[in-house]
């Protein structure tokens, strides 16, 4: 018990420093906050697209009698979308709509010991932005985000769905809160 305490312990604090590093290493980096929440203004709806999932998690997942797969995170997504009246886009109409507007959610593991996990989830909002440099030549950028990083047993994976919920949650009243109905 004290070892998996202080593998556990360890797992934190290179997730704390990893994340501490890369608020330097990504100094262009979308967030929660009111001038990003701006840039969700006027936009119809998402095209969900996630990540695909660790394979190690999957296996072990199915080892353990539990469920985890990227079609079943895409579901929950686009239900939790439709349920709070924010419309899910086919990847053709994502393509006919001048911002391409796309829901992104990257749920990313790496397993430290057996069946232990450390992970960080990401809700991002991606669209087309312009650069100041190349206004003519506009990219895919990422324009909101919010993320929850932790450590969880294999035994835990509702963990996953429910952080994922949480976040969710917090987009769907950031978008709320600048597309009053």
């Amino acid at each position: 018990m004290k070892r998996n305490f202080r593998f556990v312990h360890l797992a934190l604090q290179i997730v704390a420093v990893v994340a501490f590093l890369a608020g330097f290493v990504l100094p262009a980096h979308a967030f929660d906050a009111e001038a990003s929440r701006e840039t969700l203004k006027g936009l119809t709806g998402f095209y969900v697209l996630i990540e695909e999932l660790n394979p190690n998690i999957v296996k072990y997942a199915n080892v353990q009698k539990n469920d985890i797969s990227t079609q079943q995170l895409k579901s929950q997504v686009e239900n939790r979308l439709r349920a709070a009246g924010i419309r899910v886009l086919s990847w053709d109409e994502m393509m006919k709509t001048p911002e391409r507007p796309m829901l992104y959610v990257s749920v990313n593991t790496h397993e430290y010991e057996k069946f232990w996990y450390a992970y960080d989830i990401r809700v991002e909002v991606r669209q087309l932005v312009a650069l100041v440099s190349q206004p003519g030549k506009p990219i895919s950028g990422a324009t909101w985000s919010v993320n929850m990083t932790g450590v969880m047993n294999i035994g835990q994976l509702q963990t996953l769905y429910d952080n994922l919920g949480l976040l969710l949650d917090r987009f769907i009243q950031a978008y709320g809160a600048v597309n009053k109905k």
